[in-house]
């Protein structure tokens, strides 16, 4: 039966225009295509974590071009991504071929490109190493742990083939029964229930969705990245047995695919404003990659408070986990070498004044930091340090301060992050370097950086404290 939606009327008149329309020009049908195949890959990739950016996936579809700094297998990814999509394309032409277990093991095998291991699960809970191998059904076990800590259980290994050849079989009976776009939506919930591959599932679910869609005649309908919760919550739906949740979602999407093709088949400008965002974004990196800022009191501001709440605070928040193998802890700020004091003694006339003048109109000093106003005062140097005295597993005294060095310079920063120690004398001398990096002001430290110094140093500490007597 079909689902008794508000939707489907809405398709149907949207498919009968489209229709009308068809066949489009050369120049129209072009646009489309790429603007279908650049969305598409990258959209359903960057569901499932592909770390490229849109303006990336951009370069290397129509380029074949690589930029910036990316994981080779997400970029391998990409491409095989594009290969199963002229799969479906070509799959959905061809009269003769049904849909069959080999066509869907031959689109998770692109996908995948190659055998490769991932961190698991094991079934008593451990973590463990696990081997994919690509365009064969799952061998183990491949549930997954919800926000929320419960399991989610997908098919078994030992159900998973005759699920999907019962799945292919419903497909068959359905096929002229219910509507194509409804059609799409359940199967591709039908088979993300299964998850019959090790990885691979959501894309090869999507491709399917899409091809029952393109053997229609329907056009292909694109889940966007930004949509991910949305369409999470509407699958969740389905679990608890509302279906018509997640039906309701995809017709959604069939709608903006429809109205698209439409305006491209018309001629019509297609770039929505999303795509305008991203082409400033693509031409911010073109453009802007190769200037030179220097500095100024707003990026000597900006950088100060990255280094402050993204680098620094963390770090620190991480070192109190370590207070309790020292007898004292304290952090200290110096700018150029001066300690830098929060707090200070207000007198009583001070205050008198300060009250006089309540009612006039503040100052306000955009770029004032740690006491600094940066567009009356210049600061070369910012050391943010953690002193961790007499560590009480040793012997003898034995201090430690691990500290944080931002040198500004006129075209770029220089930043350390070192540590120093003292034999029971006070003196911090003996400083080592943990992590060192000169950057332009134009680039700063991405969130695996920050882990992994955060990692570094950890297991630093850990070092001296288990070896320190």
């Amino acid at each position: 039966m079909n689902y008794n939606t508000q939707n489907i009327q809405t398709i149907d008149k949207l498919k009968s225009e489209l229709d009308q329309l068809i066949p489009f020009s050369e120049e129209n049908q072009k646009k489309l295509q790429k603007k279908v195949r650049l969305e598409f890959n990258y959209n359903s990739n960057h569901l499932e974590g592909n770390t490229l950016t849109y303006g990336q996936t951009q370069l290397l579809l129509f380029f074949d071009k690589s930029s910036g700094d990316v994981p080779v297998s997400d970029i391998e990814e990409m491409k095989a991504h594009d290969v199963a999509l002229s799969q479906i394309v070509e799959m959905a032409k061809d009269n003769e071929r049904p849909l069959s277990e080999l066509f869907i093991k031959e689109l998770n095998k692109t996908i995948l490109v190659k055998p490769f291991w991932k961190d698991a699960i094991s079934p008593n809970g451990t973590p463990t190493r696990k081997k994919i191998e690509i365009g064969q059904y799952k061998t183990s076990p491949n549930s997954v742990q919800l926000k929320n800590g419960e399991i989610h259980e997908y098919a078994s290994p030992e159900e998973t083939p005759a699920l999907i050849r019962d799945l292919l079989n419903w497909y068959q009976e359905k096929n002229d029964v219910l509507h194509p776009v409804q059609l799409a939506a359940e199967f591709h919930y039908k088979f993300v229930c299964i998850h019959p591959f090790d990885d691979g599932n959501g894309r090869v679910s999507r491709l399917l969705m899409n091809y029952i869609l393109l053997k229609h005649n329907y056009p292909i309908v694109i889940i966007k990245s930004e949509d991910k919760e949305t369409y999470l919550t509407a699958l969740q739906k389905a679990d608890t047995g509302d279906l018509v949740s997640l039906i309701e979602y995809v017709e959604e999407q069939a709608i903006a695919s429809l109205k698209l093709n439409i305006k491209a088949g018309k001629g019509e400008d297609i770039d929505e404003l999303g795509d305008i965002e991203k082409q400033i974004e693509i031409l911010k990196r073109e453009k802007l990659t190769q200037t030179k800022i220097f500095n100024t009191p707003k990026v000597s501001y900006d950088l100060i408070n990255h280094i402050d709440n993204d680098l620094w605070s963390p770090l620190n928040k991480l070192l109190n986990k370590f207070s309790d193998f020292f007898a004292e802890t304290s952090n200290e700020i110096h700018i150029d070498h001066f300690k830098y004091r929060k707090t200070k003694t207000v007198n009583n006339s001070i205050m008198g004044a300060a009250r006089m003048f309540a009612d006039k109109e503040v100052e306000i000093k955009p770029y004032e930091i740690f006491g600094k106003d940066l567009e009356e005062e210049e600061i070369n140097n910012i050391t943010w340090a953690k002193k961790m005295l007499s560590l009480k597993s040793a012997t003898k005294k034995k201090d430690y301060k691990i500290s944080c060095s931002l040198d500004l310079k006129e075209s770029g920063y220089e930043l350390k992050i070192l540590e120093s120690n003292a034999n029971g004398d006070g003196i911090m001398k003996n400083k080592t370097i943990l992590f060192e990096i000169e950057n332009e002001y134009k680039s700063y430290f991405m969130n695996e950086i920050i882990e992994g110094i955060q990692k570094g140093i950890s297991k630093h500490l850990i070092s001296i404290i288990q070896t320190d007597k």
